[in-house]
């Protein structure tokens, strides 16, 4: 005899879902809150992501806070703006993991693009792409 499927219920998969906010203090006085996206902004995000468009990645991440944000990026050098969104993107799990293989045949996953640029430096590869004669 077959047992019926259980599902979940939306207030089950909203309960799970919950993740505490991502927080920049950005003075002793103010710290900003960026809450997890939303199922629409996910949508927004993973569009910038595939196109590989900080700014958008970043505008969506913000959220309502993006207000507060922008002039504070024209106020630091470029490596702070890139920085803030990978920290962002792997606080909340955003990044897609990347399988590499080290130059002694072991196969490692990264998330964090900043790693993973340290890793090719070393002579790690992507798996999948092929090597170059360089």
């Amino acid at each position: 005899m077959t047992q019926k499927q259980q599902f979940k219920s939306w207030d089950q998969y909203t309960e799970e879902a919950q993740l505490p906010p991502f927080e920049l203090p950005v003075s002793k006085d103010e710290t900003l809150i960026f809450p997890a996206l939303s199922g629409a902004a996910l949508i927004q995000f993973q569009r910038a992501y595939r196109a590989g468009d900080d700014e958008a990645m970043l505008m969506v991440l913000a959220g309502d806070q993006w207000e507060k944000v922008e002039p504070l990026l024209a106020k630091a050098g470029h490596g702070a703006f890139r920085n803030l969104v990978i920290d962002m993107m792997l606080y909340f799990d955003l990044a897609e993991e990347v399988e590499m293989q080290t130059p002694d045949g072991r196969k490692v996953y990264e998330k964090d693009p900043r790693t993973i640029k340290n890793k090719l430096r070393q002579g790690y590869r992507v798996v999948g792409e092929a090597g170059s004669r360089t």
